[in-house]
Order: C-alpha cells, then sequence, then structure tokens
C-alpha cells in the first residue's frame, strides 16, 4: 500500500505572484546554500521550502558533507531542479558555506540549514525588499519551531553595530540567520564567513558588514523558520555556543564601537556563570564548579552582576504574599 502523500507547506509549492514580463526581469538573483550533514530526516523539507518559492531567479547549491545516511539518495531526487550539489567530505559548517558561495553569482545570498526552512513567499518579499533598498541587508521575522510547533517568533528590529558588539546593552536586538538576507558581493569581498568559528560565525558576519556601514532593510514578514531538535548545534552544544561569542567581538579589529578589556572580561565572566547553571541543572557539578572558578578568575565583577541580575529577576517574579 502506497502512503499518502503529504500536505502542506513545504510539500505543497507556494503559488508564485503574477509579474509581467518586465518585471521579472527586473528581479534579483537569489543565491541560497545549504550545508548539510547526516540530516536525512530534515533534509527534504529544507529543499522543497526553497524550491517551493516558485521564484523565476533561484540559484540553489546543495553542499553535503560526505553524509552516511539518505542525504544522498534524497538530494538526488531535485538534481534536476538544482544549480549544484556534491556530496564529499570537507571541515564543518562553515567550510561548507563558503564552498557554496564561491559557485554563487547573485545579487542576494543565504544559507539555509538542512534542519530550517524558508516560509511561503519568503524570496520574493526579499526580493521586493532588495529593489526598494539595492545593496541593503534584508532582514525579516524568524519562526522558532520544534516537533510541537512553532514556539516563537524572532522580530527583527535594532541590527546595528553598536548593538551586536554590545549585545548586554540591547537585550531587543532582534536578529536569526535564516531570516537575514546578504549582499553577496560584498560577502564575497570579506571573504565569507569564518571557518575556524562553530558557533558564531553568522554573528560575526553580521558584526563585519554591519561595520563597513551596509544598511539593513527590514521585511514585516516571516521569512525563516529555524529548527530545534536534539541534534542541533544550537541545543546539543549549549557551553561552546554561549561562550564562544566574547571572544570572538574580542579579537576583531577596527571595531566601529568601542570596548574595554574590563567590560569584554565581564561580559564573558557572565556567560561562565551561566553556562555553570546550566551544567548544574543537567547534573554536571564537577563541570559546573570549573565553570565558576574560571568566571571568578575572569572578572569578580562579572560574578556578582550576573549572579545580582539573576536574584532581582527570581525577587520580581516571587508571588506577593498579602496579608
Amino acid at each position: 500500500m502506497s502512503s499518502q502523500p503529504k500536505k502542506g507547506w513545504p510539500w505543497e509549492s507556494a503559488p508564485a505572484p503574477v509579474r509581467t514580463a518586465e518585471a521579472l526581469a527586473a528581479l534579483p538573483r537569489i543565491s541560497i546554500v545549504t550545508p548539510s550533514f547526516n540530516q536525512a530526516d530534515f533534509i527534504e523539507e529544507t529543499i522543497l521550502s526553497i524550491l517551493g518559492q516558485n521564484y523565476p531567479k533561484l540559484e540553489y547549491i546543495v553542499m553535503d558533507g560526505g553524509s552516511t545516511d539518505r542525504s544522498a539518495e534524497i538530494i538526488r531526487r531535485y538534481e534536476g531542479r538544482l544549480t549544484f550539489w556534491v556530496s564529499e567530505k570537507d571541515r564543518g559548517q562553515s567550510h561548507a558555506i563558503n564552498k557554496g558561495l564561491a559557485r554563487c553569482t547573485g545579487d542576494i545570498f543565504n544559507w539555509i540549514n538542512s534542519d530550517d526552512l524558508l516560509t511561503p513567499g519568503a524570496l520574493w518579499a526579499v526580493a521586493e525588499a532588495w529593489q526598494q533598498h539595492p545593496g541593503s541587508i534584508v532582514s525579516g521575522h524568524t519562526e522558532f519551531f520544534n516537533e510541537s510547533g512553532t514556539f516563537e517568533v524572532m522580530k527583527a528590529e535594532n541590527q546595528t553595530a553598536k548593538n551586536f558588539i554590545r549585545f548586554w546593552e540591547c537585550p531587543s536586538l532582534g536578529w536569526a540567520q535564516p531570516g537575514t538576507f546578504l549582499p553577496r558581493a560584498e560577502l564575497q569581498a570579506l571573504g565569507g564567513v569564518r571557518e575556524d568559528l562553530k558557533y558564531c560565525m553568522d554573528y560575526h558576519l553580521m558584526v563585519r558588514l554591519l561595520a563597513c556601514g551596509l544598511e539593513v532593510s527590514y521585511v514585516d514578514e516571516r521569512l525563516g523558520k529555524f529548527r530545534f531538535h536534539g541534534a542541533s548545534k544550537t541545543v546539543g552544544a549549549t557551553e561552546q555556543f554561549r561562550l564562544e561569542r566574547v571572544p570572538t567581538l574580542r579579537g576583531m579589529t577596527g571595531l566601529p564601537v568601542a570596548v574595554s578589556d574590563a567590560e569584554w572580561d565581564e561580559q564573558q565572566a557572565r556567560r561562565l556563570v551561566d553556562v555553570a547553571k546550566h551544567a548544574w541543572k543537567r547534573g554536571g557539578h564537577g563541570r559546573a564548579l570549573k565553570f565558576l572558578r574560571e568566571a571568578v578568575a575572569t572578572s569578580p565583577r562579572g560574578v556578582w552582576s550576573e549572579v545580582g541580575s539573576r536574584l532581582r529577576n527570581k525577587w520580581r517574579r516571587a508571588p506577593m504574599i498579602s496579608k
């Protein structure tokens, strides 16, 4: 017995808007790269969410890192609609992105990881924003979802160099990589993403682009969907993810916003306290104490600042007791 066809997005394509031949010719070319490794459970949805845009000037490249699951078999089903794809060993996600970027010729670039999605009509919305503000970063909202559905929407807002660099002063920074589309030429001029970074290469890239003076054109629509699951880097490598950002920013030269060494130390100590708390909750008491000792050695001020902030938040959340 054959299984029933799956319905809904992305299994069913989105209808393309009606455009004149002249309007279609004026559309920008959009390049999308999907880096992947052993994501057979998700990659077909990713591919369909991009091809299903029915965007006529799409350049779509899939860079698989030599998967040992069914990924290559799934990708091969769509090779007639892909600009290029390969399944071969690479040096990780950032390397795969740069390999794909080297083949791109579009005006606009983004990478969509093989467990994430685009929303229906996303590329058409990006193209319209680009035509109004050519050469800008185009940023829209991003859904965070898991097996139970969407649990948060990150609204795109406040994306400035200052807010990315002094992020602790801007709790309302709204940014997520799947919903952010970049000028391909400027990105290639910067050499692509840093391949030595595993967790914040996208954040580092935004800082470099904004430091060059690029403006952000906001789209008041949901453009990307970021999947949370047990095997994702965001979920499975919480400690590394939280601790990579400050050293990365601190090591950058020519930042347009000043940050003192003491401020960097304080912020890294706060991150260390945070990962210590999470390690303790998971039963990793030895790791928690290690992180806490490192935090104290880095910046006692940062430790007390983080602990004080948590106590104040806990006090605010405490129920009021009336007589």
